[in-house]
């Protein structure tokens, strides 16, 4: 299918949130990646196994991304990116 083709080209192993864009990319991605912050504050994330939900940056608790529910927790943090999973899996939870 297309998605699995743009899987395997694009994001290898990594989810969207954790891609950018480079240089070499088509068009079409690269029309994609413009949009993604739109797509990631409009949509609602089913964590599932936490592997490919952000803690901080997508909508997973409540309405909005805990970034901007505490924004000064989220200024202090080391791993913005870091996956739902990564941080409910780390002792002692953080």
């Amino acid at each position: 299918t297309w998605a699995q083709i743009l899987r395997n080209k694009y994001l290898q192993s990594k989810t969207l949130s954790q891609v950018t864009v480079r240089p070499t990319d088509s068009p079409f991605w690269k029309g994609l990646m413009r949009v993604k912050t739109t797509f990631f504050n409009r949509t609602k994330f089913i964590v599932g196994d936490g592997d490919n939900t952000r803690f901080w940056e997508d909508t997973w608790l409540g309405d909005t991304p805990l970034a901007l529910q505490y924004p000064s927790l989220y200024c202090i943090v080391q791993r913005r990116e870091a996956l739902v999973a990564t941080i409910m899996q780390s002792i002692p939870l953080n």
